[in-house]
């Protein structure tokens, strides 16, 4: 009876069978849903890791290729390659990274050449899979790096006269770029049409007189300005007061009445350290030493053999090196001079020019060793002294430093950089063109002292960016 009656429930009315399905099909169809958006994530997943797994990869290829690059360009091998320039993986990653130079303010793929001041690297990378085969999209990677010569680095001002100056008498200063620094005292523009071009900055008065001097560019000056009748300031000027007041059309500018000027870099003290001057190639300079009768030269071809750089250490000759008048020197070489003063405010028509079309560098020193970030001319040491037509020739750039006074007067002709302590004197038809040449061992934009670089190489990173190239 009791299993009768259970298999009557069982086989009850049809609607009552279709009414069980229903929660059944519910179920079904719920875990199908479930089945396949889990099916979907996973498949999305898998394709997701494949293509960050890839971007990964390519990025630490191409970055890769940076380093190789590198290293490569610190070792000297740029040249070497199979293709000039371009650094190839031959592992498990692949990278091609290609080595360019700015030259002129242009990129060109090569290796650095001759005081190349940066290089960049231009790096692709690509992953690959267990079979070797690459797959994904390529990364590029633009880096820049400034590119260190050994040899003394172009920096500083065009005139640093710590102690003050005068300029004046038809005075021809191009400072463009380069400018002219007073550190500690005044500046004196006032007779006959004397002309600055670029920017001027005094720690202490300027004194523009009555004769027509003229700053083609902008003035900073601490302490009072006078522009007298004729006196004038293309650009800006800045200073603690001015006379007149306002200056009006003197000033092509704004006037801005403000004792605060911008920074300038401290006097740089240098002394006699051969150590420290090495050619582009890492190569010493040769010393020659004078004393006695050799510390009077006749002029002539003047340097090193084949063209070798040059000291001079002329710190023996207790009047520096004598010359007589009409005297010409031929450098062969880069030269650089090590005297106690340059006595030569009495010679007419001394001249130093280059043997032959090649540019070269001059440098006129006289050492300042006392480490006080101020000039000090020491016993023993004088002006630097130049008189009657006293000629640097293109293409030589030449650099003066003396902890003394400088004196140039009479029509003399300077290219390159004249750092001076003690109040100076430029003066009677003098023509300058600044162009910038450095000392070795020393940064003349900071005052500080630079560590020798003995081998071309990479420098500081400038930029390191992601590219699309043609984008």
């Amino acid at each position: 009876m009791l299993l009768r009656h259970r298999l009557a429930r069982l086989v009850a009315a049809p609607q009552d069978r279709g009414s069980a399905l229903i929660p059944v099909l519910a179920v079904v169809a719920v875990g199908l849903i479930v089945g396949g958006m889990l099916s979907t994530s996973v498949v999305s997943g898998l394709t997701f890791t494949g293509t960050t797994r890839a971007s990964l990869q390519s990025q630490a290829a191409a970055d890769a290729g940076v380093a190789a690059a590198v290293a490569g360009l610190y070792a000297g091998t740029c040249s070497a390659q199979p293709t000039t320039a371009t650094y190839k993986s031959t592992g498990a990653i692949t990278y091609s990274a290609t080595v360019q130079r700015l030259a002129n303010g242009l990129w060109q793929t090569g290796c650095p050449a001759s005081l190349t001041p940066q290089i960049k690297v231009i790096s692709t990378g690509r992953a690959v899979n267990s079979s070797g085969t690459t797959y994904g999209a390529a990364t590029t990677v633009e880096a820049i790096y400034q590119f260190l010569w050994p040899g003394p680095k172009p920096s500083g001002v065009g005139m640093y006269l710590y102690g003050g100056a005068t300029v004046q008498a038809n005075a021809s200063l191009d400072l463009s770029e380069g400018g002219l620094v007073i550190k500690k005292g005044n500046f004196v523009c006032g007779k006959n049409n004397a002309v600055l071009n670029g920017n001027v900055t005094v720690t202490g008065n300027l004194d523009l007189g009555s004769n027509s001097c003229a700053i083609n560019g902008s003035a900073w000056v601490s302490g009072a300005v006078t522009l007298g009748s004729k006196g004038s300031v293309s650009g800006n000027l800045t200073s603690g007061s001015v006379t007149p007041n306002p200056p009006k059309s003197q000033v092509g500018g704004t006037y801005t009445q403000n004792s605060s000027i911008p920074a300038t870099a401290p006097w740089t003290d240098i002394p006699y350290t051969p150590t420290d001057w090495v050619d582009s190639s890492g190569t010493p300079f040769q010393v020659v030493t004078l004393s006695g009768s050799s510390c009077t030269q006749v002029g002539g071809w003047f340097g090193g053999v084949g063209g070798q750089p040059t000291i001079i250490n002329a710190l023996g000759c207790p009047n520096g090196i004598q010359v007589s008048n009409n005297t010409t020197f031929k450098l062969t070489s880069d030269v650089a001079i090590f005297a106690p003063t340059y006595s030569w405010g009495s010679i007419n028509q001394l001249n130093f020019a280059s043997s032959d079309t090649t540019v070269h560098r001059l440098w006129l020193m006289t050492p300042d060793n006392l480490k006080d970030a101020m000039p000090t001319c020491a016993s023993g040491e004088g002006a630097f002294a130049i008189n009657n037509s006293f000629q640097i020739q293109s293409p030589i750039n030449a650099m003066l430093y003396t902890p003394c006074a400088f004196n140039g007067k009479n029509g003399f002709t300077w290219r390159g950089q004249i750092y001076a302590g003690t109040y100076s004197d430029v003066e009677n038809n003098p023509s300058f063109t600044f162009i910038p040449v450095g000392v070795a061992g020393y940064d003349m934009g900071t005052g500080q002292q630079t560590d020798t670089v003995t081998t071309p190489q990479p420098g500081s990173l400038v930029s390191n960016r992601n590219v699309i190239l043609g984008g």
